[in-house]
């Protein structure tokens, strides 16, 4: 009887404890949907989430104002402003960029925007026409692709281990018909071109680990580095940078980014790649010439039957058995 009661009121214990966590989540779920702050439409300029923080519809005053200051031309932000829905798009796909929130205003100010930094160096132009930019680490084509429509007498090479993103950025290209890009997929400590004058990256990996990468693929004399990165920089790397520029001053637009653009000569790029302690981690496979070398035969090895040669019987003169009862009768 007493094992009885005790079920019971254990049944009614948990019971009871259930409805009151299945409140409590009620009432959690409905206080956090009440104070959400919604989305504003994509016809404002700004987002109010974290991901979309500096999301900039490309149809905006804003947008158009940032172009103009940069020089582009109403062709160029037609073709920005196309190579966002593309990422969009292409996105759906397979994971180009982070896919919160991911639309046409997130892609255009917090992507394409910034990557269009180097405009900003007016009176001292990094990037030139006629020269070879590489674009180690690309992704979903940042900063490369906006630099292609914005630089198009600039030859440029977007080089990344994933070939999967590589195709996205391909179709991409063609489909804005960027035929001054290039694609290449594979590691940079191994790319057989050389003598950029430019190499572009965005927060791809950590500064001394990105220098490892791509010391062999500058100029030896005057080619540069240029890295988009946010965050806390040490002082030791920050001294190597010959520039050292906020984002937001490149473009003339406050809060449109909150990264910087540093800038490493050739020279210090190979300084900083020393002293990362970094090794060359792609395997360096062995050459071998096909034919230039008999194959020998492994022990045990059966020989391959030689069919003219004749049939072994043991002894000359063998006859079957079969032969001599008829030779007898």
């Amino acid at each position: 009887m007493r094992l009885y009661l005790s079920t019971i009121l254990m049944v009614a214990l948990f019971a009871s404890s259930h409805t009151l966590v299945s409140g409590f989540r009620v009432l959690h779920r409905t206080n956090f949907r009440d104070n959400c702050i919604p989305l504003p439409s994509s016809s404002d300029d700004t987002f109010s989430t974290s991901s979309g923080e500096f999301a900039i519809d490309p149809a905006s005053v804003k947008a158009k104002e940032i172009m103009n200051r940069l020089g582009l031309t109403m062709l160029q932000h037609k073709q920005l402003s196309a190579l966002a829905t593309l990422v969009v798009d292409w996105n759906g796909k397979i994971n180009l960029i982070s896919r919160k929130d991911c639309c046409k205003e997130v892609v255009f100010g917090r992507h394409i925007v910034p990557s269009l930094a180097p405009l900003g160096f007016k009176e001292d132009p990094i990037i030139q026409d006629g020269m070879r930019v590489v674009d180690v680490g690309t992704g979903g084509g940042f900063p490369g692709l906006p630099l292609a429509i914005a630089y198009p007498n600039v030859q440029f090479l977007l080089v990344d281990s994933v070939g999967k993103k590589l195709a996205a950025v391909n179709d991409m290209a063609k489909t804005l018909k960027l035929n001054n890009v290039k694609i290449h997929h594979g590691r940079a400590e191994i790319l057989e071109e050389k003598d950029f004058d430019v190499c572009v990256g965005r927060s791809v990996a950590a500064i001394p680990t990105y220098c490892f990468w791509i010391q062999n693929l500058l100029k030896a004399k005057d080619g540069r580095l240029l890295y988009l990165i946010g965050g806390e920089i040490e002082d030791e790397l920050l001294n190597e940078a010959v520039i050292d520029r906020e984002i937001d001053d490149l473009l003339g637009c406050p809060d449109a980014s909150d990264k910087r653009v540093l800038v490493f000569p050739q020279t210090s790029v190979k300084k900083i790649a020393r002293n990362s302690g970094e090794k060359v981690k792609v395997p360096i496979k062995k050459s071998r010439t096909f034919g230039s070398k008999k194959k020998q035969k492994s022990k045990g090895q059966w020989a391959k039957r030689d069919n003219s040669a004749p049939k072994e019987r043991g002894y000359e003169g063998f006859k079957r058995f079969d032969s001599f009862n008829s030779e007898s009768r």
